[in-house]
């Protein structure tokens, strides 16, 4: 009889998968910009900008609706989406479990209202409340088995009528390097390579969009996901009661 695999080592893959962060922050844009291995061709990247415009606006139409005061940025990366969430509240505190990042992401937004936090978000507890918990690429990086209490301390971190923003991936094999095979949707790992060769694994789950309202539900927050036509999902959940 053929012997099982064991199961991945969940504490390993994320060690992987922060060394990876850390490693590609000179070269993180490249993909949202469809430079060098994330170029995949005029017809894709037209493709690709298209839901970029969709997502964006989607967010930006969000935030001038509600006008939230005090916001958190969880896994704020290299401020693609900081840039649009600064000038739209009143504060927002930018948390990342990765320095370099940080530094992109501060000399990008520049903006006097955002404070910066180094933090491993897998340990991050709420010190206080906020109107809006926003987050962009940072849920598929959750391994299924910190989804609850992760949602938890999300929970515990919204202050009364505060919402949670999500913005993440959706299922299409060209939205990854071209040199990246890209992984079984169910796996839940993917294996991402830098510019110089170098490999590491990553938790990398794709969220349904209805599926993860169906999950959300059962956590007590009412959540509406809607999709891009390919790339993106995208969000908010809220406290059911």
């Amino acid at each position: 009889m053929a012997e099982t695999a064991p199961p991945p080592n969940v504490s390993a893959i994320l060690a992987e998968q922060q060394a990876y962060y850390r490693a590609r922050a000179g070269e993180y844009d490249e993909w949202w910009l469809r430079t060098g291995r994330w170029n995949r061709g005029a017809d894709l990247n037209a493709r690709w900008f298209a839901d970029v415009a969709a997502v964006e606006s989607g967010l930006t139409a969000f935030l001038d609706a509600a006008r939230p005061r005090h916001a958190l940025e969880l896994a704020c990366g290299t401020g693609l989406f900081t840039r649009l969430v600064a000038p739209r509240v009143d504060q927002l505190l930018a948390l990342d479990g990765s320095p370099e990042v940080i530094a992109i992401n501060r000399a990008r937004v520049a903006a006097t209202n955002v404070e910066y936090a180094l933090q491993d978000l897998f340990a991050w507890r709420p010190a206080r409340r906020y109107d809006l918990i926003f987050m962009s690429f940072w849920l598929s990086h959750v391994p299924d088995e910190r989804f609850d209490s992760f949602w938890s301390s999300v929970r515990a971190g919204l202050a009364a009528g505060g919402i949670a923003y999500v913005i993440d991936s959706g299922w299409d094999t060209t939205s990854t390097a071209a040199n990246h095979v890209y992984p079984d949707r169910a796996h839940g790992i993917a294996m991402r390579k830098l510019n110089d060769g170098r490999e590491f694994r990553v938790v990398k789950i794709f969220h349904d969009p209805r599926q993860l309202e169906q999950r959300l539900r059962a956590l007590g927050l009412a959540a509406t996901i809607a999709s891009t036509q390919h790339y993106f999902i995208y969000g908010t959940a809220r406290p059911a009661d």
